[in-house]
């Protein structure tokens, strides 16, 4: 999955800058208009505010504040947020840096010609370590619809045997097939940092708080874990001094990893817009997602720290969002009827508003 996405030459988010929207194979809020990008940025500038206020109590009156966003694809939403920062709270413009973590050199090109004429505040960095380097975050971590797309662990439950194994792929003729491995994979996250405590998957399902269920599941019940996912959330939380970290995603709420609606999973693939039976098939000419553990990720932020705030749906967050613009027109401007249509597109259940969902964590 991580060859197929990211591989430099030939990954899918590498091949081509138009794979999302309507010429692409799926959509996101981003694709809807710019409102999507218009609300985070009137959310973001109140948030920066308080940040300032805070720098200010600790004697830090000017020290610098900055908006992350992880995983920019081409940088529209990029635009988004910084042209309605720029034609409405120039303020706040004046007084931050936009960062966008993205190890891909091809990825930071589109980017950079979409952001030129934004240049002087916007940096790239490749990981964590190099945004650590620069002293961490104060104000906005964020990311859209990155986590599910990162690569996972895809495990089964045999009856007959009564224990978890896992599915791995290999080649059959000019093919690629799912194959049953030998052993359950050590957690990704203990591999990146020695100093972590070397726990393995088996020992991960054994811990959850569904594992009681385990024994009465059908046979060859599958479910994914992506435990690099919770290992990059939390090095996203210790790089954020102060301020928010937040991501909007589809995925698990309410703890129901294992759901009887999901025997075969949640990994899908999709191409022009429609979901593609052979997850294997022309790798790297076809999107490839799961859902995202939420309760996880949760967990993740906030052993580094962090307090919850918020795990609402997509509609209803950006709903409490747009109560406040329509209180404060003079800065938002007018919900006129084109972005009226966006906001229906982007908070109705029937739409987007129901498939995704926002956590919010902060450090104050």
């Amino acid at each position: 999955m991580e060859v197929a996405l990211y591989q430099p030459e030939h990954g899918y988010y590498e091949r081509d800058r138009t794979v999302v929207g309507q010429r692409g194979d799926f959509y996101t809020s981003v694709s809807v208009g710019p409102l999507f990008g218009q609300m985070l940025g009137f959310q973001f500038a109140e948030w920066l505010d308080a940040c300032g206020t805070r720098n200010a109590e600790r004697g830090q009156p000017d020290a610098p504040l900055q908006i992350v966003e992880a995983g920019a694809h081409d940088g529209q939403l990029a635009e988004d947020i910084l042209n309605w920062l720029a034609r409405h709270r120039p303020d706040v413009l004046l007084r931050i840096e936009y960062w966008i973590l993205d190890p891909s050199l091809r990825r930071q090109e589109w980017q950079r010609g979409r952001l030129s004429r934004f240049a002087p505040h916007v940096r790239w960095f490749a990981n964590w370590a190099e945004i650590q380097q620069a002293g961490g975050v104060t104000g906005i971590i964020f990311a859209n619809e990155l986590l599910d797309a990162f690569p996972v662990h895809r495990v089964a439950w045999s009856a007959a045997e009564q224990q978890w194994f896992e599915w791995g792929v290999r080649t059959a003729g000019d093919r690629f097939i799912w194959t049953r491995l030998p052993a359950l994979h050590l957690n990704v996250a203990a591999l990146m940092d020695p100093s972590a405590a070397l726990s393995n998957l088996d020992e991960s399902l054994r811990a959850s708080s569904w594992a009681s269920l385990a024994p009465v599941l059908p046979d060859g019940f599958i479910l994914e874990l992506n435990p690099f996912a919770e290992f990059w959330w939390e090095l996203a939380a210790r790089s954020l001094r102060h301020g928010k970290l937040l991501t909007f995603d589809y995925g698990h709420t309410t703890g129901d990893v294992i759901h009887p609606d999901k025997p075969h999973g949640t990994l899908r693939a999709y191409r022009d817009h429609h979901q593609v039976d052979d997850i294997l098939a022309a790798p790297g000419t076809q999107d490839i997602t799961a859902h995202v553990n939420f309760a996880a990720i949760t967990h993740a932020g906030e052993r580094a720290g962090l307090v919850t705030s918020e795990l609402v749906g997509q509609g209803r967050y950006l709903t409490n969002i747009a109560q406040r613009t329509m209180q404060q027109t003079a800065v938002f401007g007018e919900w006129h009827g084109e972005r009226v249509r966006q906001f229906q597109t982007l908070s109705h259940p029937d739409h987007l508003g129901r498939s995704f969902s926002v956590l919010v964590q902060e450090r104050s």
